[in-house]
């Protein structure tokens, strides 16, 4: 389970309490009273009969066979990919604090590739990866501590900031800047946003979630709010969390954007298994559309993240030392509401949740969505005989549709999803890789491109994958040893 000292951004370090843990954990309990709200004593009291739910079923029978063999599916209409992709260019390994480096996001734009990290966002040229520049921070003096995971349809963007030194033990990720990449990537404004304060301590952390709404509002996370702001840089809104009781605190932990919903994850301190989570739904105006936050009871030792890109959805992981129980896939409805709790189980071996990490915590998983289907990757990728699966996932029923193999001894990544089909890289790492298309309906597999074997030896697992329109990036989450990004793309485009 997260502890306190992560939430100062050098996880293990050993390093001072941030002033938001200090605001939070020194004051005396009668301090705290005020902030204690019906709610968050209606949210302890659920505590208990929450853990009761650790092993929650979804209520359906659940189809881990392999269906068989495809008979009607054509390859998509149009292809996914080129005949071939080869490497047009790299980037040298990031540079810098190994705490720092880590990957925030990346922007893509038809003039420019945007890649985010603790220590800049660099903006490249897409067709040949020189450095264009970068975004220019707002004063001297600050470095990235949170970035949007992408762009709105006009091309906005927004980038939070430290002043200082990012890992001082008092960092305040609170400088929120509009980024407009059709203007040059200039800087539109500059706000800073601080939580609600504790004891006249503006409650702030070293690194922040920022995430777009429809509509254009931008949501901020900070440890005990999300403020929207609007493309102008006024507030639209303030919602605030359950409040701080008693020798315990409550802090947002995480915040993932779903067209007019926002999920966000609460975590209080507690327990034997020191933290607790729920997840508040809010809408588009900051309102919280379900009358309470959702509990989310975690295995022993285990963990909750948000899903990102995709449906209002959380996974839900035990314990490393626990080999038993098996990861869940938790769906919410509009309101707020779980809508399935679905096992993630397969008959072709254990489901892949292969994990990128990024800065300040955050995770991403390699699944890829499409309606109501999830895809995952099962199976063992370094086994000679027994082929990587591919598995499509009913998210209305918690059914498994088919699963079809991949190659052996490889470490497959999704590409992306849409109606035709899903779309996955044979990952060889340093070997020539098929593109696949899965057709939607029973799995038919179709090889539709093969990215040529790049010059730079390859981990495939730990990778940021970012594909669109014939042009793929292989992005090192982190410092990396031989390369920051690699670029394909069909040679001669």
């Amino acid at each position: 389970m997260p502890t306190t000292q992560q939430f100062n951004g050098a996880e293990g370090t050993g390093t001072p309490r941030t002033r938001l843990e200090a605001a939070l954990i020194e004051p005396a309990a009668g301090a705290h009273q005020g902030l204690l709200t019906g709610r968050t004593r209606r949210i302890i009291a659920a505590a208990g009969a929450a853990a009761l739910l650790v092993t929650g079923a979804s209520g359906c029978e659940q189809d881990s066979t392999s269906s068989p063999a495809g008979k009607s599916s054509v390859a998509p209409k149009a292809p996914f990919a080129p005949a071939e992709l080869a490497q047009a260019w790299k980037t040298p390994p990031a540079d810098g604090d190994s705490l720092r480096t880590k990957l925030m996001a990346t922007w893509r734009t038809n003039t420019a590739y945007y890649i985010g990290r603790g220590t800049g966002v660099e903006i490249l040229d897409p067709a040949t990866g020189k450095k264009l520049g970068t975004v220019t921070p707002p004063e001297p003096d600050m470095h990235p501590c949170g970035m949007t995971e992408g762009l709105t349809a006009s091309g906005l963007g927004a980038v939070a900031w430290v002043k200082g030194d990012p890992l001082h033990h008092e960092a305040s990720c609170d400088r929120i800047s509009l980024v407009d990449t059709r203007n040059g990537s200039k800087i539109t404004w500059t706000k800073q946003i601080n939580g609600v304060p504790l004891k006249g301590k503006p409650l702030t952390d070293d690194t922040t979630r920022l995430a777009f709404l429809a509509g254009e509002i931008l949501a901020v996370m900070t440890p005990n709010t999300v403020v929207g702001l609007r493309t102008d840089g006024a507030e639209a809104w303030t919602w605030r969390n359950a409040g701080v009781p008693a020798e315990q605190y409550v802090l947002n932990w995480d915040m993932s954007a779903h067209h007019d919903r926002i999920m966000v994850m609460i975590g209080m301190e507690g327990g034997s298994e020191l933290w607790r989570y729920w997840v508040a739904t809010l809408d588009a105006t900051g309102r919280e559309v379900s009358a309470e936050p959702v509990p989310m009871p975690v295995p022993s030792r285990g963990h909750v993240d948000l899903v990102g890109a995709g449906p209002m959805a959380a996974i839900v992981r035990p314990g490393s030392s626990d080999k038993t129980t098996k990861p869940e896939l938790v769906t919410f409805a509009r309101d707020g509401s779980v809508a399935r709790r679905i096992p993630l189980a397969s008959s072709a071996g254990d489901i892949q949740l292969r994990e990128t990490s990024r800065l300040s915590r955050l995770r991403r998983f390699d699944i890829a969505f499409n309606g109501s289907t999830a895809y995952l990757l099962a199976g063992d990728p370094y086994s000679a005989t027994a082929p990587t699966q591919v598995v499509a996932l009913d998210l209305e029923t918690g059914t498994t549709r088919w699963t079809r193999p991949v190659d052996t001894g490889t470490t497959p990544r999704f590409l992306g999803a849409d109606s035709h089909a899903a779309y996955v890289l044979g990952g060889k790492g340093s070997r020539d890789m098929p593109v696949y298309a899965y057709a939607a309906d029973d799995g038919d597999r179709t090889q539709i491109s093969t990215v040529k074997a790049p010059d730079a030896a390859m981990s495939m697992s730990g990778l940021v994958i970012d594909y669109s329109a014939g042009n793929l990036a292989l992005v090192e989450p982190g410092r990396g040893l031989t390369f920051g990004a690699l670029v394909f793309r069909s040679p001669g485009a």
